[in-house]
């Protein structure tokens, strides 16, 4: 019999950054028998801005961070607020703790046991594990639950059908006025082809934005826009749709599309692409993501699975099978 791992999640909260680390965990849970803890981080402002190393002085414990024992086999951090928790627990536990930070911690690596970055990221290293895109919760089983669920709302929405994801403002792009018109243009060209069309938007959407959606689903039926209330149905979208339109500012929602194997199209975005130039390269050449052009129609490729490979590494690194 396999033994049972335990394993805590410790992230801010955030959404996108605890769902790549929830996501990492209930992968290692697919191979092997898991139990997961989320832990989310609670400080003060000044906690907040001060650097990882200063943070590890301030709160040099890990009961500092409200965590108790038994602590666990494994913990997963990700974003970095969670750069001094792992390494308090480090340091408490030594080696009956495995520390995996996820994304790029701008610190020596060797703090951890394993880094998990993405390949645009170029970090290099013994314990590096370079990946294409970030972890997500985007699962087969998971996208059939969540269809069937929705199945009322998706009857209403002839086939075929697009999924329109859409991102909003960062710190390298923002989701301006022509921007969105241009969005806008795009839709409603797959609405003149016969597509129906699923709209979700995210945090970081601009009012404006989800104001014109929600106004384009109340005047045509063939338009389904997710206003945010109620359950979420993104992975249902993933599964009911043909093709998928991501805006480009989102790397986590363009690996999440590509772990369908569905036709993946980005959607320009004012901001200059920067280190994520190489990640659309990268998709482009593995899973033949192009920008939007009006034609909704790819080569087929193999789904994207690299949130499983780092389950295993983590697992193979453990001695475990």
């Amino acid at each position: 019999m396999k033994p049972t791992l335990s394993c805590w999640v410790v992230t801010d909260g955030r959404r996108g950054i605890e769902n790549q680390a929830l996501g990492l965990a209930e992968a290692m849970a697919r191979l092997h028998v898991v139990n997961i803890e989320r832990k989310t981080l609670s400080s003060g402002s000044a906690f907040k801005i001060a650097q990882p190393g200063l943070q590890l002085v301030m709160k040099a414990k890990p009961k500092d961070y409200g965590f108790s024992e038994p602590f666990p086999d494994i913990v997963i951090g990700c974003g970095r607020q969670s750069i001094a928790p792992l390494r308090a627990l480090k340091k408490k536990c030594g080696t009956n703790i495995f520390t995996v930070y996820i994304q790029d911690p701008r610190i020596n690596t060797s703090h951890f046991d394993l880094v998990i970055a993405p390949t645009h990221d170029n970090l290099s290293g013994a314990n590096v594990l370079s990946i294409l895109g970030s972890p997500n919760r985007v699962t087969n089983d998971r996208i059939i639950v969540d269809t069937l669920k929705f199945d009322k709302q998706l009857t209403t929405l002839k086939s075929p059908r697009i999924a329109v994801l859409i991102g909003g403002n960062s710190k390298s792009h923002t989701l301006d006025d022509a921007s969105h018109e241009s969005h806008l243009a795009t839709v409603n060209r797959a609405l003149e082809h016969g597509y129906s069309v699923m709209v979700t938007t995210s945090r970081r959407t601009p009012q404006f934005v989800s104001n014109a959606y929600h106004e384009l689903a109340s005047l045509n039926v063939r338009v389904w826009f997710d206003d945010g209330n109620g359950e979420n149905p993104f992975f249902a979208m993933l599964g009911a749709c043909d093709a998928i339109l991501v805006t480009e500012d989102s790397t986590n929602m363009l690996t999440e599309a590509c772990t369908t194997g569905k036709p993946v199209f980005t959607l320009p975005i004012k901001g200059k692409s920067g280190k994520f130039k190489q990640l659309y390269d990268e998709l482009q050449e593995r899973c033949h993501v192009s920008q939007a052009n009006g034609n909704f129609k790819a080569p087929t490729y193999t789904p994207l699975n690299e949130t499983q490979r780092a389950a295993q590494e983590i697992l193979t690194r453990l001695n475990l099978p």
